[in-house]
């Protein structure tokens, strides 16, 4: 396996290392954040928030209307329906993660698996829970960075009738004084959103005036159109972000053309696989041996420095506990697996330390201490 030393140096890898990182319980060294997961659910509720069609198609998705599936939607998540879940068949139960005691089991095992750092992307309005967070992080010792900043129009209903200034106060009062004094420590995760519409497009511009005040990395869902993706960047940047502190999941459907994920990376933004730990199905475009395949090729093109990793765990089927990868797959079966094919200890690191901790580092120029505005 090529060494990454090379492509460590290119991005300046020692300085962002003694930068701070902002959880839940304060601000910690971003050096001793340990194996981090930069994109993770702990808390949240990724339901349409009405059950009406014109809900369902506002977040992307198709109401059931035939009798069986409706009942399955509405019916409890138990394990006789998990095949029929994993196969693509909607439930309401699924999408919801409010059981607190069953998050720190789960984060308790990702903590025994040697984890370190969880960023808990729920943006507002998906049920994120600021408190429950930190209760969460000194129940398990895992830190914990906590999301800002709105996935979907369709999740907020408020954001309408609100200017770009104002989207980007509430940011930058998440990220520096806090929500009853739990602070937020990265923006996002923001979804695949159409920066042609005016409502998403004002997301995307406070995200950008946020980060740039405050020194905030921004989380994002790929867009499925490539054009659209780099109205998306072009935006951000045009708007003073810097994409070097720019995060962009979703690249599992990519890992089988590495190739595509190369105008990402001109870019300069990370690169992130999130939907590890998930059963391959007639749905999959892609499974964990793509993306294994295409660490190692990004690695050998010099790229290894602006790769992510993450489960993108958001239902309970995704938990250990209803027979999921939960949050220590990653450590426990797509580490190992890396290894298998080749990778050498410097890529793990990288890959699964160094970069988050790049990420997470707040950017020294502007920091999230004292006074910030748009």
């Amino acid at each position: 396996m090529p060494s990454t030393d090379s492509s460590e140096a290119a991005v300046g890898l020692a300085p962002a290392l003694r930068g701070t990182a902002v959880t839940v319980t304060g601000e910690v060294p971003a050096g001793a954040l340990g194996v981090a997961l930069t994109h993770e659910h702990l808390l949240s509720d990724f339901a349409p928030p009405a059950d009406t069609p014109e809900s369902w198609a506002a977040t992307g998705r198709t109401r059931p209307t035939a009798a069986g599936l409706l009942r399955l939607y509405r019916a409890p998540l138990t394990m006789e329906i998990l095949g029929e879940i994993a196969m693509g068949a909607p439930n309401r139960d699924d999408w919801l993660l409010g059981d607190e005691r069953l998050a720190a089991d789960e984060l308790a095992a990702f903590r025994r698996a040697g984890g370190g750092t969880l960023v808990d992307g729920t943006a507002i309005g998906l049920g994120r829970d600021p408190a429950a967070l930190r209760r969460l992080s000194a129940a398990t010792g895992v830190a914990i960075v906590m999301g800002s900043g709105w996935y979907h129009p369709a999740w907020a209903d408020d954001l309408a009738g609100r200017d770009v200034a104002s989207l980007t106060d509430e940011i930058v009062r998440d990220l520096t004084e806090g929500v009853g004094g739990v602070r937020a420590g990265i923006i996002g995760e923001i979804g695949a959103i159409d920066p042609d519409d005016p409502v998403g497009r004002g997301v995307l511009v406070a995200a950008a005036w946020a980060s740039a005040a405050t020194g905030a990395a921004i989380s994002l869902r790929r867009t499925g159109d490539a054009a659209a993706q780099r109205r998306v960047l072009d935006l951000l940047a045009e708007q003073g972000a810097d994409l070097t502190r720019v995060a962009v999941g979703g690249c599992d459907a990519l890992a089988p053309r590495p190739d595509d994920l190369e105008p990402l990376l001109e870019r300069g933004v990370f690169v992130r696989f999130d939907g590890l730990g998930r059963l391959p199905s007639a749905l999959s475009v892609s499974d964990d041996q793509d993306v294994a395949t295409a660490v190692l090729e990004l690695a050998r093109r010099g790229h290894a420095g602006r790769v992510l990793l993450s489960q993108g765990v958001a239902a309970k089927s995704h938990l250990l506990a209803y027979g999921g990868g939960g949050y220590g797959f990653i450590l426990q079966q797509f580490v190992p697996y890396l290894r298998m094919l080749g990778a050498d200890d410097a890529l793990i690191e990288t890959v699964t330390v160094t970069n988050p901790a790049r990420l997470l580092a707040v950017a020294e120029e502007a920091g999230l201490s004292g006074e910030a505005g748009a």
